[in-house]
């Protein structure tokens, strides 16, 4: 009988940290691909100019997803060193974007079984040449928060800049410092 309690005891603290780790860490998937023109060739002082951000998904939400969207991607271009400012840069380029898929998703469902209530944000982003108008090239990017409890929490509202992280991220792969 001891033993069992023991095996009781054993499996309940298993469980439960189990648990409290679960509740406390957030999972998903981040995937991001970029195409560009061979003939984009951006130098060390390129900056980019924020255009407009379309909400494409079919769907309303309660909050403004495409102003959610165009703040954190300035905000991450100005961390970045890239947001235009005004004044004359020897290349400037704009980037119009589509947010193609968003699920703002649910911390609580994600705790219960993970992949349901999955946070999910989907972008299409077009790079364009200032004054041409010529596309140079394009980003799509999409983000999943789908495990987690208690530090997912919230994911529907920081997913922005995670994607706008991942945005700036390809660009800066191909822009020099």
């Amino acid at each position: 009988m001891i033993q069992r309690e023991k095996l009781f005891r054993t499996c309940f603290i298993g469980c439960l940290l189990g648990m409290l780790v679960l509740s406390s860490v957030g999972c998903g998937s981040v995937r991001h691909v970029s195409k560009y023109e061979p003939e984009f060739l951006p130098k060390a002082d390129t900056r980019i100019e924020v255009g407009n951000v379309l909400n494409e998904t079919g769907q309303t939400f309660d909050i403004d997803v495409s102003k959610m969207f165009t703040d954190a991607l300035s905000k991450v271009l100005e961390e970045e060193g890239l947001l235009y400012k005004g004044g004359s840069v020897s290349s400037q380029f704009l980037i119009e974007s589509k947010l193609v898929e968003y699920e703002p998703g649910n911390a609580f469902k994600r705790w219960l079984l993970p992949g349901w209530g999955s946070t999910v944000l989907s972008v299409h982003c077009e790079l364009k040449e200032i004054p041409s108008g010529k596309m140079m090239g394009y980003v799509d990017a999409r983000r999943t928060v789908s495990i987690g409890g208690g530090y997912s929490i919230g994911a529907w509202r920081t997913i922005f800049g995670n994607l706008a992280e991942d945005v700036v991220d390809e660009l800066k792969t191909k822009i020099p410092k």
